[in-house]
């Protein structure tokens, strides 16, 4: 990461080469207007899923070197979250045609990005953000400094960001697809409860474990939060 005022500050995170691969043969098939594409999309929301989860959540128990009580709460988040995801998207999405799922491959198209202009960088799945917030995150990153334990001045200003960067990544890349898309109104009152479900699972672990982290383990979580943050 770097804090040059120059580049443009995004959220999201490096992709796997698996996850490329199966957004690449959604893309493939919707410009195709192949009608496997909605079953080759659902695909990867799973693989999304699996990933964002991952790094999220469950990589924190490894990273912070959470108590089993946490550990009980972020695998249940995780579970809860990786279902919700899963029906959600098989409901909108299965049976939908292609020339519907376009304007979901366009979205994807923006959101994969790579680190060096010539493609031959990272990739990444991201979306900008503010300046402002950029400079938030920046502010914490520079509070913390290259020291490995961390306690900052105003806790709850620092989780409220974190818990900010959190609601980003899940509107953007499990919300925004449905917004380009027709949805009944039962599906979008399932939406809503299943977001909201996702929204408190990831708060629930934010407060009950993160928050509590002694400055040893706090700082670690931070530095791994480096990983969704990236200037471009």
């Amino acid at each position: 990461m770097t804090n040059s005022t120059q580049l443009t500050p995004y959220i999201g995170f490096k992709t796997t080469e698996a996850l490329r691969g199966k957004l690449n043969r959604f893309l493939e098939a919707v410009e195709a207007n192949d009608k496997t594409a909605g079953s080759l999309y659902i695909e990867f929301i799973g693989e999304l899923t699996e990933h964002v989860i991952d790094t999220l959540l469950l990589k924190m128990v490894e990273i912070a070197e959470i108590n089993k009580v946490g550990q009980k709460v972020i695998r249940f988040c995780a579970s809860s979250s990786t279902k919700v995801s899963g029906m959600l998207t098989s409901k909108i999405y299965k049976k939908m045609p292609v020339k519907e799922l376009l304007p979901v491959a366009n979205l994807w198209t923006k959101f994969l990005k790579n680190s060096q202009t010539d493609n031959h960088g990272e990739w990444y799945l991201l979306t900008p953000i503010s300046n402002e917030f950029g400079q938030d995150l920046d502010a914490i990153l520079a509070e913390k400094g290259g020291s490995s334990e961390f306690a900052p001045n105003d806790l709850n200003d620092v989780m409220q960001k974190y818990d900010q960067l959190m609601q980003i990544i899940i509107d953007t890349f499990f919300l925004e697809a449905t917004k380009v898309v027709k949805i009944g109104a039962i599906t979008n009152k399932m939406l809503t409860v299943g977001v909201d479900t996702v929204e408190k699972a990831v708060n629930a672990v934010l407060e009950k474990v993160i928050k509590p982290l002694e400055p040893s383990h706090f700082g670690k979580f931070v530095e791994h939060t480096e990983n969704f943050y990236i200037r471009l």
